[in-house]
């Protein structure tokens, strides 16, 4: 891909992490719509209206050109057989999970027990995954895209579905920091597809936010899940009070 060609890529993957619209871009240039679709299907504009993306962006378009920098020489997923290797060594698996969220290499073997030359030898194994670069100075430099992603349905989405699920849900939800809202209703399948989208939104900002506040101290920073889920569902005892099993709507 050239390299006006990876700009408008980045761009467009910035545009839909924050859940902005063409139709608002195309406001603050001045132009119809289409106009803005067609500047975005030549990949051809002007700095200046690069820099007025950019500022609905909450972004510099020096931000911008860092981000194509780093995708040009990231990764954004690994092969299922080398999450295989991940999940099948769970300090492997904590050092990678350290290392994502930018823990220093001091701040995993002081928290962990986990000794100097182990760590190394972890770290080590997570570069020959192309995950990270591991320094001389034992400095741990991430090659991985923001926008990077496990399998779907594969090795590592796996693991954390089967430790997460029953133990995240077995909790009150009461404290600080902790929310569970659970609402029921009948949608259309436009309605269930919209509120997909919005889903999709804020676990996009979700991640956003993550890359921000990893540039704070650990002391302000704590480990947080944010689960989402919806699908066509009934209580089982209820659909077995179904007259017909086809008469559902989804």
């Amino acid at each position: 891909m050239s390299q006006s060609g990876q700009l408008f890529t980045i761009l467009k993957q910035q545009l839909k992490r924050q859940g902005v619209s063409y139709a608002e871009v195309a406001k603050i240039l001045d132009l119809s719509e289409s106009s803005v679709k067609r500047l975005f299907s030549k990949q051809h504009m002007s700095v200046n209206r690069l820099e007025q993306i950019c500022s609905l962006l909450h972004m510099e378009l020096t931000d911008l050109l860092h981000l194509m920098q780093r995708q040009m020489h990231h990764i954004s997923q690994l092969s299922w057989e080398q999450e295989q290797i991940i999940v099948s060594d769970t300090k492997l698996m904590l050092v990678m999970v350290c290392a994502v969220n930018n823990w220093a290499f001091e701040l995993i073997e002081q928290t962990y027990q986990i000794e100097k030359a182990e760590l190394i030898s972890l770290l080590l194994q997570l570069e020959n995954l192309d995950l990270l670069q591991l320094r001389p100075d034992n400095s741990i430099r991430l090659l991985i895209t923001p926008d990077f992603h496990w399998q779907t349905n594969g090795p590592v989405q796996r693991y954390f579905e089967a430790r997460i699920q029953d133990d995240f849900i077995n909790c009150r939800f009461d404290k600080p920091g902790e929310l569970r809202v659970v609402r029921t209703g009948m949608l259309t399948r436009q309605s269930n597809e919209d509120m997909q989208e919005k889903i999709n939104q804020l676990s996009r900002e979700f991640s956003q936010r993550s890359q921000q506040d990893n540039a704070l101290p650990l002391g302000e920073r704590y480990g947080t899940v944010l689960l989402l889920a919806m699908r066509p569902w009934e209580i089982p005892e209820f659909d077995r009070l179904r007259r017909s099993p086809n008469n559902k709507k989804f």
